[in-house]
């Protein structure tokens, strides 16, 4: 960190009282203009905490070895949002010869889990001296993770965040050389992977909807390609074979044209499902309307639950059940990892599964007495 008070300069002179240099410009050691209010230090926190200037310096920077009580490590965070606390960005970036920006690469979708994730990396992002720019990424033929290693290596930023990798050979290469962190996707290789838990999110439906005597299940997510995607299928796989469920999957695009026609397929299968999970906010509405659309009640005849949760669910026609996945939590978590793979440490996988819990609404009841007989 930085020192909190003024030093000689190189020739040994101390700071001149007055604040001028031997240019006439202001030096480092300018007494703050009348009224001006002083920008806050370490030693300020500190004092409103309660801890030694050390403890702050830790939590700030996000040491990955401190040993400091949540609850503190919280309330540093907040006292120095509060008193406007800003590290010293560019002392630090010439000393450390980095640029003290990284870039997140994201897909360009409407769903609003990516707002949610990226306002966490973004605050996590300032609380440690860093800015993020935001690159997204056209979601019918991403690029490969290595194609944005020209950022690092011009120096443009120091690392990459980047959530756009799929499980596909063109992007098996993952990113060479420059440091960078997989988020809300698995990469090529271990210790660069930041991820939530995908397979909590299904057994927590898997288990409400089996608890309340479903049988069959339908689970309608995104492409087969998206690591995300792939996880909670394989995690509905394992979980329904354990509970003697019989599971349909369908995958679609993650749009409402996607959950649409998902949902139209879904109900010409056979045997019928009872109750539906969903992995994207943009196919429930797509699914809402399909089931509308032909007369199946919610929930009489069929339960509906969204794998992502966002208010707007509360103000449809039937409010939808939801799980709530951490991910500022997530986002957070990416750029401590992503600084650590700047600092040099180690890489790690992480696995962020909390906070996480059910949103219970009204589309979720039990199965119905009949086999539902729906339209072809």
């Amino acid at each position: 960190m930085d020192d909190d008070v003024a030093s000689p300069d190189a020739a040994g002179h101390a700071p001149d009282p007055r604040g001028a240099t031997a240019d006439g410009g202001r030096g480092a050691g300018a007494a703050a203009a009348p009224g001006a209010a002083r920008a806050s230090r370490l030693i300020d926190i500190a004092r409103a905490v309660g801890v030694h200037t050390s403890t702050v310096s830790r939590v700030l920077n996000g040491d990955p070895a401190q040993s400091v009580r949540p609850e503190i490590s919280e309330q540093i965070l907040r006292t120095a949002r509060q008193q406007g606390y800003r590290p010293n960005v560019l002392a630090r970036a010439l000393k450390q010869r980095r640029t003290g920006a990284f870039a997140f690469v994201v897909p360009l979708l409407r769903n609003p889990i990516w707002v949610r994730l990226q306002r966490g990396a973004l605050q996590r992002a300032a609380d440690r001296g860093y800015v993020v720019m935001i690159m997204e990424e056209p979601t019918d033929d991403p690029r490969p993770p290595d194609s944005y290693r020209y950022l690092v290596e011009e120096s443009r930023v120091d690392g990459l965040l980047i959530a756009t990798s799929l499980r596909v050979s063109a992007h098996a290469g993952g990113v060479l050389t420059v440091p960078h962190v997989y988020v809300n996707r698995r990469g090529p290789a271990r210790g660069d992977d930041v991820v939530m838990d995908e397979s909590a999110a299904v057994r927590m439906f898997v288990e409400q909807v089996a608890d309340l005597g479903h049988r069959s299940v339908a689970l309608i997510d995104g492409a087969a390609e998206v690591d995300t995607v792939f996880r909670r299928v394989s995690a509905a796989r394992r979980i329904c074979a354990a509970a003697g469920l019989h599971l349909t999957v369908i995958h679609a695009a993650a749009t409402e044209e996607g959950g649409w026609d998902a949902a139209r397929r879904m109900l010409r299968r056979a045997p019928r499902a009872t109750a539906c999970a969903v992995g994207s906010i943009n196919q429930v509405f797509g699914v809402v309307a399909a089931l509308r659309d032909g007369g199946v009640a919610v929930p009489a005849e069929m339960s509906l639950v969204s794998l992502d949760e966002d208010e707007c669910l509360a103000y449809l026609d039937v409010p939808v059940t939801s799980v709530s996945m951490p991910l500022a939590e997530l986002g957070s978590a990416a750029v401590d990892a992503l600084i650590a793979r700047v600092d040099g440490s180690p890489g790690r996988d992480v696995v962020i599964r909390q906070p996480m819990n059910l949103v219970r609404r009204a589309s979720v009841g039990p199965p119905p007495a009949d086999p539902p007989r729906w339209p072809g």
